[in-house]
């Protein structure tokens, strides 16, 4: 029965996904890990032995090499771990089925580093067929095929999962597959659309290979793939940081992060420290100046139409290498999108001789 309406379209997508995933040999070997890692993980998750669930434990599944199935998991272990005491009454809770799923996630999104992909990657483990896996990927393919439902404004992360985890238990029994499968759809969806746009984005490559200015291009763009990354992880670090934080809500620390809209992912989203204040910036790349700009207006309009409360203002920003005339005058009219250059400085220089290397 197809309580929440699935479109055909959605269901077509995620039926031929099953069909042909199973070819590949990556995804078999996560297929095939999932009762090792059931039988590993499992019974440490359960009420009463998670109370003494020991640190061990707890940072292996964090690694891929573990749980099989989830990576970067183990960013956050060195924080998640810090208090144990706090994490395993955090987590005693969570996986107590006497509490109502919205809340007894409350405790849980209060340990640092402690995400939505975390946290309900745990759940899963603890009771693989009732709850499924919430995480950017997934996130990302519901939002994609239109299935990723609508939260009230000010929903708490118990609330908006629970939203979500019903679509993701309806889907399985749709598909006929395991929560464990079904998360695996998501991820081969997810590696097929990054190889697509990957193709779509690469800057062309001219006719002559030894054109001048090829290399300074091919070199730029990779350095803007990267600088997305490097801003987020080095925040702190930028003038930014002075007046502006990265945003995060209940469960999701790192929400502003490639921030997720039904028009596009935001680069990374702001709310500035004292002022009632949101930025949305943006990576040129290789996108002309028209698209970026019109692509911080969208974002904007987004951001103004569904988290801005009364009295906040949303400004933009984009960031790049240099700017150019079109990307000057079209920010000369729109006097809340402001622009900002990098600079990434390379040398080389003589390294120590083996005299000096050899002195102790």
């Amino acid at each position: 029965m197809n309580e929440l309406n699935f479109s055909d379209d959605a269901l077509g997508r995620l039926r031929a996904a099953k069909a042909v995933m199973l070819d590949r040999e990556d995804i078999r070997k996560i297929q095939e890990s999932k009762d090792q890692v059931l039988a590993r993980y499992n019974p440490a998750f359960q009420t009463g032995a998670i109370d003494t669930l020991s640190e061990d434990v707890l940072r292996s599944f964090l690694y891929f090499e573990n749980n099989h199935h989830w990576s970067g998991l183990n960013r956050q272990v060195n924080r998640i771990c810090a208090d144990m005491e706090a994490t395993r009454q955090a987590l005693a809770e969570l996986v107590d089925e006497t509490l109502p799923i919205e809340g007894r996630m409350h405790a849980a999104t209060g340990i640092k580093g402690m995400g939505k992909g975390i946290i309900t990657a745990i759940l899963h483990v603890a009771y693989p067929y009732k709850y499924g896996v919430w995480n950017n990927t997934s996130n990302d393919g519901l939002l994609d095929l239109g299935l990723l439902p609508a939260f009230p404004r000010g929903a708490s992360f118990g609330e908006r999962y629970e939203a979500v985890n019903r679509v993701l238990t309806h889907l399985a029994q749709e598909l006929d597959v395991d929560l464990w499968t079904l998360d695996t759809m998501w991820w081969f969806l997810h590696v097929e659309e990054d190889l697509d746009e990957e193709e779509t984005n690469l800057p062309e490559e001219p006719a002559d290979p030894l054109a001048k200015g090829q290399n300074t291009r091919k070199a730029r763009f990779a350095l803007e793939r990267h600088l997305h990354d490097y801003m987020f992880d080095n925040w702190d670090m930028l003038d930014l940081a002075k007046e502006w934080n990265i945003f995060s809500r209940d469960g999701e620390p790192e929400a502003g992060y490639e921030f997720r809209t039904p028009i596009g992912r935001i680069d990374l989203l702001a709310r500035h420290k004292t002022d009632p204040r949101w930025l949305v910036i943006e990576l040129k790349r290789e996108k002309s100046s028209d698209a970026v700009v019109g692509q911080v207006l969208r974002y904007m309009g987004w951001v103004q139409k569904h988290l801005v409360e009364d009295g906040e203002e949303v400004e933009g920003l984009v960031v790049a290498t240099e700017g150019d005339p079109q990307l000057h005058y079209a920010l000369e009219v729109v006097p809340s999108v402001s622009f900002k250059s990098y600079e990434v400085e390379f040398r080389l220089k003589a390294g120590p001789s083996f005299e000096e290397f050899a002195k102790p």
